[in-house]
């Protein structure tokens, strides 16, 4: 019953999740709209699609997504009370916490494919309504490494609201860091000091705008890393001293 019931919570969680990375392809194709209707002369492309499909990615939406999933994975032994269950097993700590992180990993590049698919999709309804210049799957797949990269950058920038979870055992504490985190990252979307936040850095690397922003790659990369660093060591040494109270 209660292994029912967990499956239950996951299937649920999981539809929560695909429906909030589907709304960036809903984004493009309500934008798609209303450009041909207020510009019906302007022409873009499947490509100029992805393009302006990467700041919501990247920023905005997919970003607050993947920080709710981060939260769940790291705190529902807290919210479910089974972290008494877990801890005893023959398992070390250090496992179950490298198993947490790449479960994250995947659950951040499998939706990124999810939106990556879902543009290519509702721009296919736009073409066949409207007609969309150069819709190909060949470029689509030119964007796939893209959105490839951009989730493995995003996975970096979590580890804070790993440890943010971790430390408060919920939700509130991670979601609200994301919200500010996205605030900041709509406004150094189109500014130099971008190349220099973490979470506006990595959408300046997948877009290759690091060389005009005039700091130089490794500095961004740098930024990020020790970043993802820091969280990294600070949640696996709050959860190495985790006790069963």
């Amino acid at each position: 019953m209660a292994f029912a019931t967990l499956e239950r919570i996951i299937n649920l969680w999981s539809a929560v999740y695909i429906t909030g990375v589907l709304s960036t392809p809903l984004l493009m194709l309500l934008e798609a709209v209303q450009t041909h209707y207020d510009n019906p002369e302007f022409v873009f492309t499947l490509s100029d699609v992805y393009n302006s499909s990467i700041l919501y990615t990247m920023l905005l939406t997919n970003m607050m997504v993947y920080v709710a999933i981060a939260s769940f994975l790291f705190s529902r032994e807290y919210t479910e009370s089974t972290l008494k269950t877990i801890l005893p097993i023959p398992v070390s700590r250090t496992k179950l916490l490298f198993g947490k992180f790449c479960s994250l990993l995947l659950w951040i590049v499998t939706l990124n494919i999810v939106t990556w698919a879902g543009i290519y999709v509702v721009c296919g309804i736009y073409h066949a309504v409207f007609t969309l210049k150069e819709y190909s799957l060949l470029v689509a797949i030119e964007w796939f490494p893209k959105f490839l990269l951009g989730g493995i950058l995003m996975f970096l920038t979590t580890s804070p609201f790993v440890f943010a979870a971790g430390i408060t055992k919920g939700f509130v504490a991670p979601m609200i860091g994301s919200a500010v985190i996205v605030m900041g990252s709509a406004a150094l979307a189109n500014q130099e000091w971008g190349a220099l936040y973490p979470w506006t850095a990595t959408f300046f690397l997948v877009q290759g705008k690091i060389e005009s922003t005039g700091y130089p790659t490794a500095l961004s990369l740098g930024i990020i890393f020790m970043l993802s660093a820091v969280g990294f060591f600070m949640t696996y040494h709050h959860f190495k001293r985790e006790d069963l109270k």
